[in-house]
């Protein structure tokens, strides 16, 4: 690993002149379980700002989350507790407080022990002579998929910079950020047997995800430090925390469930910010990421990856994921879910690091990147996720653009998927033709029409036409991904004939033919693969599967 450097600053900018927090330092974990104790996490934080206050600190406005505090602490007489107040504005907000009174919370030992290893400083003296503050960010994390019981985790970490103006460090350790917890909406809810956490960071998924055994890894020791102390928060979890580059610390090992949110900036060859800045070429993070889980699949296993990707004019984004996939055993579903210009890409990740775009350093950084990736002939940068099984057999690669706002928790979706892609695998054309299948509940049906204004008639003037005349028909999924497929008369009659416990998908064919005097062979030989797609969208279900979840 080589040694971070510090990165250039700008007089635009307040930097953090606090030295790094020794994240080594037990301190950190008694913290955290000094925290769990005083039940420090959402309906805390809920009660001492309120859902609004709440929303304004998630949002970056530490002003007006403040100004809920204050409001909420004096209502009413004074309704929540001061000691809760207390907590918020230290860990939470991450504000100057009296050092008597925390001290009196945490105990004069942990606080003078917080202060040695950097995670509480002295705050400015237009604070007053006894302020301090915490140089540690502590949240709470929670997923009603991954905890149905609604238990969080503590995660300890560097500040988050969205409530001050700070340019990180370069070993600078995120905590529950919008990417660990965007991968977390990706992963199943089904408990799994070894799970690897790849780059864990400060550990949000590797206590998050339920498996019987979890290794995470990370080339930062200062993220594997955090995410120790993070770890005091859940008694119940045991991780093995495993320091190395990408999958050294597991070379020969086999996992049921890889998770990764790697460092897939998509960028020139540079050690920059370790959280983001893979020192690779382009999107070589990511590709080592997918090509490196492959190997590292036990049979039936799957991995759920963050990543991004570059393309030129004369390349899909497509094509140049599926050349890192294998020829054999390895089913993989690639989601993107954005693809935008290098300008856009550039400004978003510029910006993502406090520098200032206006400044003589911002211009020239983001002028360097863009004469990199120009270079290289990059047209477009997708991003999303990678989803892949180890299976026996030819590799199968889907590639789809999922760019709905909100997708919620999709790793039900998943997971339903693999077994949907599965079973499609053992099924020839006849086969598909000999089974039973349902509607999806809550699957919509559309008929689209249009307006006839415009559209030449056959008796009037062009144009005169009144009313609408059809254009289509569309099916929905109400949920998940909220699929849509355009469709015909036929194929609609049919879908409408499909039950569990009714005919085949051969003989309802039959009869829609012998009503419409078409030939049976033609009909089914083009409805076959209408009835995949339909399958692999889940928008169809076999009943053979049915009867499995039952």
């Amino acid at each position: 690993m080589k040694t971070p450097t510090t990165p250039t600053t700008q007089t635009t900018l307040a930097v953090d002149a606090v030295d790094a927090v020794d994240a080594d330092a037990p301190c950190l974990g008694d913290l955290v379980l000094a925290l769990t104790a005083m039940d420090y996490g959402t309906p805390l934080l809920l009660r001492s700002l309120g859902r609004q206050g709440h929303a304004e600190a998630l949002a970056g406005n530490p002003g007006g989350a403040e100004w809920h505090l204050e409001n909420r602490a004096t209502a009413e007489g004074g309704s929540v507790s001061p000691r809760d107040v207390l907590v918020t504005r230290a860990f939470f907000l991450r504000m100057p407080v009296d050092r008597g009174e925390l001290a009196r919370v945490l105990g004069t030992s942990l606080v003078e022990e917080l202060f040695t290893a950097g995670a509480l400083s002295t705050a400015p003296d237009t604070e007053g002579p006894t302020a301090v503050r915490s140089q540690v960010d502590v949240r709470p994390v929670a997923h009603s998929a991954h905890r149905p019981d609604g238990s969080e985790t503590l995660v300890v970490s560097d500040p988050d910079a969205s409530l001050e103006v700070r340019i990180p460090r370069a070993d600078h350790v995120p905590g529950v950020g919008q990417a660990p917890l965007t991968l977390l909406n990706q992963v199943p809810s089904t408990p799994a047997g070894r799970l690897l956490d790849l780059g864990t960071g400060s550990g949000v998924l590797a206590m998050m995800v339920d498996a019987d055994e979890t290794v995470a890894t990370d080339i930062h020791n200062r993220a594997l430090g955090f995410a120790r102390a993070s770890q005091r928060s859940v008694a119940d979890r045991t991780i093995d925390w495993r320091r190395g580059s990408w999958f050294e610390p597991v070379s020969g090992e086999e996992f049921d469930r890889i998770v990764s949110n790697p460092p897939f900036v998509v960028g020139p060859p540079v050690d920059g910010q370790i959280y983001r800045d893979s020192g690779l070429d382009l999107d070589d993070a990511t590709r080592t990421v997918v090509q490196g889980a492959v190997k590292h699949l036990s049979p039936g296993g799957t991995a759920h990856l963050l990543g991004a990707w570059a393309t030129s004019l004369a390349e899909s984004a497509a094509s140049r994921v599926a050349s890192w996939i294998p020829a054999e055993g390895i089913r993989a579903w690639i989601v993107q879910r954005d693809e935008v210009t290098p300008s856009f890409y550039v400004r978003t990740w510029t910006a993502d690091a406090s520098v200032d775009l206006r400044t003589q350093t911002g211009q020239a950084q983001v002028r360097r990147w863009l004469d990199y990736l120009g270079s290289r002939d990059i047209a477009r940068i997708g991003m999303g996720y990678v989803h892949l099984q180890r299976i026996d057999g030819p590799s199968e690669v889907t590639f789809e653009v999922i760019d709905s706002p909100d997708l919620g928790y999709f790793g039900d979706e998943v997971a339903e998927y693999f077994t949907r892609a599965e079973w499609l695998a053992h099924q020839d054309a006849e086969d598909i033709l000999d089974n039973r299948f349902q509607l999806r509940p809550g699957l919509a049906r559309e008929n689209i029409e249009l307006s006839r204004a415009g559209v030449p008639g056959d008796d009037t003037d062009p144009g005169t036409d009144p009313g609408f005349r059809p254009e289509t028909i569309r099916i929905t999924r109400t949920d998940g991904p909220g699929f849509s497929h355009d469709i015909d008369e036929a194929l609609s009659s049919v879908l409408a004939g499909l039950s569990p416990h009714g005919l085949s998908l051969r003989d309802i064919a039959g009869l829609y033919c012998a009503v419409n005097d078409l030939d049976d062979h033609d009909f089914t030989r083009a409805l076959v693969p209408l009835i995949v797609d339909l399958v692999r969208h889940g928008m169809v279900l076999p009943s053979a599967l049915l009867e499995d979840a039952r």
